[in-house]
Formats: structure tokens, C-alpha cells, sequence
């Protein structure tokens, strides 16, 4: 019986198929229907076969844990693939990636209100054009600092415009090209070498700023538009030679050095000056320096010496108000005549306020002492007062613009108001400072 249904089925299921396969195929003759069902048959063993591939793949995935790399391994790879990318760039474009490029341009505008004949701001240090617009400086620095745990680096300042031919060395003086090499110097960072107590900070070997005065060269790092008379008049601007900074303790630092004298490339005698000083950081408001410097100056003359002290101490009372009082002393053999010397002195006081994080005012008082007629004014014996008033604002992060009121007087009447020599001079500067 049951054969007899499994018959039955059999030949119903062949009738069916018989039937689809008809329909799909139409009249067609024995022979091909045979072809159709046997490429039917291959494209049913094709699909079995790749469906138990991918079950023995899905079986071998599933044996094999997922791998884990370490942080270690990980960072390896990525310092691997960072130096070959460096050492294929390598070159100029490695060179230049390494140094540090900054600068600033500065843009003033000063009136006289003794309108100058001569359109000259007397006794004044860069800012002597009266009445008329001036780019007082811009500066490009270039510096790679050597690393820390030992090594060489450089720094270069190329400084151009009208302040360039005041810094430029004594012997280039007559050039008017409006441009100075501030500075071009190898910086070395020693490593070991150093004393029982501290340790060496660096060494700098060419042409380097004064480390004399409490202002500056370049107007972004001052608090005022003009110079003091102190930073035209007592002291040097640059120096050319060697000089090493030493740390004697974390309040305690120093440094010495010999040079070709006061902004001298091209030594004018044969004999070299040297300087030093020893700077004392009390605690965090309040810090004192005391520089020095000593040797011949003068043209041919290896035995006249000039000596300089160089007095600066700085206090912050509170958050928003600076105090800096610098004092200088000169002496020179044989300046006036033979056996007979010159000297000159004077003193500074600075107050600064700071508003708020955008604006400042600040206060400057000074007396300066040239009774022999040496710094200021060629032969002109005198004494000198100033005093100086400022309003900075910063209304960008990049920019600083200030506001001065600036008054002189003398002893002698070395100024010129209305055609008259006078002995007081009132001025107004504008400055703006981009810095970048």
C-alpha cells in the first residue's frame, strides 16, 4: 500500500514538473528539454558548493580571536611612520619647520608743538622726525633655540627702517640704508662643565643687544613711544662677541662676557671690553640687576678705559601696578683732554597701571646729568628733565596702539620753538604696533 502511494506521488511530483517545464519552454523537442534541466542541475551544485565554502570560512573566523596590539606597539609604528616621513622630506623643508619666525612693524606719527624749523625733536633717540608720519621699524627674527638637554642653535633680528640708522655700528655710521643686523649670534646650551652650585644657561657667540637699561630696542617691549634719555645717552645698544649666562640658584643668575665695545662690529682699538652683571629675583614682586661694563672706547687708544654701572630694580606691588627705577653711572679717562676725564649720570622712574587687560597708563619721570657736554649735545654742558605720559590699548591681541605726551627741559637752551631757542620742548606721539 504504501508503495503504491509513493508511486502515486512520485508521478504526480514528475507531473507537475513535467507541466512547469513545458509551460516555461513551450513545445519544445525531447532532446533540449534535457539540455535545460541538466544546466539547471549544474547551476544547483554551483550554489551548494559555494554556500559550504562560506561556512568553512564563517567556521575558521569564528576559531581565531580577534588580535590585540598594545599601546607600546602602537606608538612604535606611528614614531616609524613619522621619521620616514621626515627623513623623506628632509632638506630646506625640515630646516625651515624648525625655526621660529616673529617680528613687528612700528608706524608713528609725532607733532611738535614748538613747530621746528628743522622739523628735529631734540635730545631725543628715534623718534626725531617732527611732524611727520614714520615707519620707525620693522623687524623679521629668525631663532632655533638649541634644545634643552644640550645642543646649538641661532637667532638673527634683521631690523629695517628709520631706527635702523641710529643702531647701525660707528663705523657704518654715515650709511643712511635703513637697515642693521640687530643681532646674528650662535647659541650653544652647555651640558655639564658647570660649577659646585648652578649650572650654565647659555652662550652666545657674534652680535648681540645690550643687557644695560630698562628699555629696549625694539618699541613692542617698552612701556612708552620715545626712549629715555638714559637708553639714547648712558648707555651702549649692541655689542659683538662672546657672552655666557649662568644660573647660580632658582633667585640668583648671572653673566659674563668680552666684546669689541659699545656697538662696535669692527673693533676701533686692540684691546676688548667686558661686562657682567648678577641679577637678584627676590620673590615675585620684587627683583634688582646690577650690570657693569669696562674697557677702551676710544679710536686708536688701548689705555683710556670707560667704565659703566648699570643699576635696575623692578617691584609689582599689587597686580596691576609696576614700579622700575634705573639708575647709570659713566666714567671715561682722558675724555676731555689728557689727564683730564669725563662722567655722566642719571636716573629713571617708571608707574604703570594697568586698566584692564586692553589698556595701561604709564608715567615716566627722568633727569639726566651731562655737565661736561659729552652724550646729549656736543659741548653743550647741561642737565636735563623729562617727563612722560602714555595711554596704551590693545584692541586686538596682535596690535598696540599709544597715545604720548612727552615734556623736556634743559639747563642750556639747546630746543627751538617759533624760531627761538628755548629751553623746554612738548611733544605728541601716536604709535601703532603690529605684531606678529
Amino acid at each position: 500500500m504504501k508503495r503504491q502511494r509513493s508511486k502515486v506521488f512520485f508521478m504526480v511530483v514528475a507531473g507537475i514538473c513535467a507541466f512547469i517545464l513545458f509551460a516555461q519552454t513551450g513545445f519544445v523537442q525531447a532532446d533540449e528539454k534535457d539540455e535545460t534541466i541538466n544546466a539547471l542541475l549544474d547551476r544547483i551544485s554551483n550554489l551548494e558548493r559555494k554556500v559550504d565554502e562560506m561556512n568553512k570560512k564563517m567556521e575558521i573566523n569564528k576559531s581565531v580571536g580577534t588580535a590585540s596590539f598594545s599601546e607600546e606597539v602602537v606608538q612604535k609604528k606611528v614614531e616609524k611612520i613619522l621619521m620616514e616621513k621626515e627623513e623623506k622630506e628632509g632638506g630646506l623643508l625640515k630646516a625651515v619647520k624648525d625655526i621660529n619666525v616673529r617680528g613687528f612693524v612700528d608706524t608713528t606719527y609725532t607733532v611738535n608743538l614748538g613747530g621746528p624749523d628743522s622739523r628735529v625733536n631734540t635730545a631725543r633717540v628715534f623718534d626725531t622726525q617732527a611732524n611727520n608720519f614714520n615707519v620707525q621699524a620693522a623687524e623679521v627674527v629668525l631663532e632655533k633655540l638649541p634644545p634643552d638637554e644640550g645642543g646649538a642653535g641661532f637667532r638673527t633680528d634683521l631690523y629695517f627702517g628709520q631706527d635702523a640708522e641710529v643702531i647701525t655700528p660707528l663705523y657704518l655710521s654715515s650709511t643712511t640704508d635703513q637697515f642693521d643686523l640687530e643681532q646674528a649670534y650662535v647659541q650653544l646650551k652647555p651640558n655639564g662643565f658647570n660649577l659646585p652650585i648652578g649650572n650654565w644657561q647659555w652662550i652666545k657667540f657674534g652680535k648681540f643687544v645690550t643687557m644695560h637699561g630698562a628699555e629696549v630696542i625694539e618699541a613692542k617691549d617698552n612701556l612708552n613711544i620715545s626712549r629715555s634719555l638714559l637708553f639714547g645717552y648712558a648707555i651702549p645698544f649692541t655689542h659683538t662677541g662672546i657672552r655666557a649666562g649662568y644660573q647660580f640658584s632658582d633667585s640668583l643668575a648671572g653673566y659674563f662676557g668680552i666684546n669689541n665695545g659699545w656697538d662696535n662690529v669692527k673693533d676701533n682699538n686692540k684691546s676688548k671690553s667686558v661686562e657682567s652683571s648678577l641679577s637678584w629675583t627676590a620673590n615675585d614682586k620684587l627683583s634688582f640687576c646690577l650690570a657693569g661694563m669696562y674697557g677702551p672706547e676710544q679710536t686708536s687708544n688701548d689705555h683710556s678705559q670707560r667704565g659703566l654701572v648699570d643699576f635696575l630694580a623692578t617691584y609689582k606691588p599689587f597686580n596691576k601696578w609696576t614700579i622700575m627705577l634705573n639708575a647709570d653711572y659713566g666714567h671715561e679717562e682722558d675724555m676731555l683732554a689728557a689727564g683730564k676725564d669725563g662722567a655722566w649720570s642719571g636716573v629713571a622712574a617708571y608707574l604703570k597701571y594697568e586698566v584692564n587687560s586692553w589698556m595701561s597708563l604709564v608715567n615716566r619721570t627722568e633727569f639726566f646729568s651731562d655737565r661736561q657736554g659729552l652724550r646729549v649735545v656736543a659741548g653743550t654742558m647741561q642737565d636735563l628733565w623729562e617727563n612722560t605720559f602714555t595711554l596704551e590699548v590693545k584692541p586686538y591681541k596682535d596690535l598696540t596702539t599709544r597715545l604720548e605726551y612727552r615734556h623736556d627741559e634743559s639747563s642750556s637752551k639747546i630746543f627751538t620753538a617759533n624760531q627761538k631757542a628755548v629751553d623746554t620742548q612738548d611733544t605728541i606721539g601716536l604709535q601703532m604696533i603690529y605684531a606678529f
